[in-house]
């Protein structure tokens, strides 16, 4: 098969939906054709997958006429991707989550009687008022996005959660196919590394404090303080900005705050220094307020680390409480630390059941999964032309 795929945002900025279409690209493209379309070369060394730039002044120029102005000028993006079809003929569009721009695309790509896919990703779909999370909370994002959901022939929801917001807006059921988002185990596996002598907590997510529940690792560490000797690590993008909080700085041999683990342009993920953190944690605490799907929270289970969370979108869907961790309810923080104590002194042991559990969640699964999808409609595409 040849397959498009348009990401929102790509490589190198370190996020879940970034590496999901990395990864699940490499993968796909040992047996098919996969393009990666971007607006700038990503400089990726290792990669199976081809990147196809495209015209960064069109697709700006249409964006901002008809953002800003609306003028609706996305003939010109019509006429770039006949020409991409006459040349390529794809089987599949697979975009991974939306943005204004790519939502244009699917509007010109329908019209072209291409195939198309959507992943999303989170942000792309959901909504949480109180801490404004969510694109569909400008006006003219939303319309656009009602106008062109209605396009997509695959709707893959990487959660339950997602699958639900999906039927909330009345899409066919037989267009949604819920495909987790994936973790390379075999990578995981061959990392051997010894716990270390305190316990050792880990929380992995770039500095978003609202929606990523940065404020409350303060709530929880001030029980954990009166209570056991600890180390938090805490690793993400921006999250040095933890630093200059007081309660941070006046507990600093508590913490380890690392920005980012750099990698480098092989761009392998989970990183080698990323899964020895992991391997050397005793307990992964998923602090998140939303969370679509949690790609840190398997990698977390994929080293055997117990999961505790609170009762929020994404750990619900993921952690079943006492085989491979704990959902504590919201806002309590004195349960959420003694959750942690608990299973840092009782050692549960969970590789057995996250051994089989985590499966589901194997690159190489989830990539076999993605292409008999694609497949699938593509057939059903024929039937239809044929009658």
């Amino acid at each position: 098969m040849k397959i498009a795929f348009i990401p929102s945002t790509f490589l190198p900025i370190i996020g879940g939906a970034e590496i999901q279409t990395h990864n699940l690209g490499n993968k796909i493209a040992e047996e098919h054709k996969v393009d990666i379309f971007l607006l700038k070369d990503a400089l990726i060394k290792k990669k199976k997958y081809k990147i196809k730039i495209l015209p960064f002044f069109l697709i700006n120029f249409v964006y901002l006429f008809k953002y800003y102005l609306n003028l609706d000028i996305t003939y010109f993006y019509l006429e770039y991707f006949k020409k991409i079809i006459r040349k390529e003929k794809y089987d599949i569009w697979h975009f991974h989550s939306l943005n204004y721009k790519t939502l244009l695309f699917i509007l010109v790509l329908h019209k072209l009687n291409q195939k198309i896919a959507v992943t999303f990703q989170g942000a792309d779909i959901q909504i949480q008022k109180n801490i404004n999370y969510g694109y569909r909370l400008k006006k003219k994002y939303n319309i656009l996005f009602l106008k062109a959901i209605k396009k997509i022939d695959i709707c893959f929801a990487i959660s339950d959660n997602i699958k639900k917001d999906l039927l909330d807006l009345k899409i066919d059921k037989n267009k949604i196919f819920k495909v987790p988002n994936a973790v390379d185990f075999k990578k995981v596996k061959k990392i051997k590394t010894n716990k270390n002598k305190i316990l050792t907590i880990l929380t992995v997510g770039r500095y978003a404090e609202k929606k990523k529940g940065f404020d409350l690792i303060e709530k929880v560490s001030k029980y954990l303080i009166r209570k056991i000797n600890f180390q938090w690590i805490i690793i993400g993008r921006n999250t040095e900005q933890l630093k200059k909080k007081l309660f941070f700085k006046e507990n600093k041999k508590n913490f380890l705050i690392i920005d980012e683990i750099k990698n480098d342009k092989s761009y392998t993920f989970p990183s080698k220094k990323l899964l020895k953190i992991y391997k050397m944690s005793h307990v992964y605490a998923n602090m998140a307020r939303i969370e679509s799907f949690g790609i840190t929270l398997i990698e977390a289970m994929a080293s055997y680390l117990p999961v505790i969370s609170f009762k929020t979108k994404g750990g619900l869907d993921l952690i079943q409480n006492n085989k491979n961790g704990y959902l504590v309810d919201n806002n309590n923080f004195n349960s959420f630390a003694e959750k942690i104590i608990e299973f840092y002194k009782k050692k549960l042991n969970i590789k057995k059941f996250n051994d089989v559990y985590v499966a589901q969640f194997d690159l190489k699964n989830v990539a076999k999964t993605t292409v008999q999808i694609y497949k699938k409609i593509k057939i059903e595409y024929k039937n239809d032309q044929k009658k």
